[in-house]
């Protein structure tokens, strides 16, 4: 994987996380602030790891 491979990996996950999301609320399924909840911390350590990764020399 190439040093732009982890950002934009990342930015298609983030959107589809999103789009879970939305749906969950728009389905009206419940727990969806736990789920929100969870995976806003995986995508946030996702994110803090892309970072880190990205400042690394090749």
């Amino acid at each position: 994987m190439t040093q732009k491979t982890y950002p934009r990996l990342m930015l298609a996950l983030t959107v589809i996380y999103g789009l879970v999301i939305a749906l969950l609320a728009l389905l009206q399924t419940g727990g969806v602030g736990l789920v929100a909840i969870v995976g806003g911390v995986i995508v946030g350590l996702g994110w803090a790891l892309t970072g880190i990764l990205a400042k690394r020399p090749s």
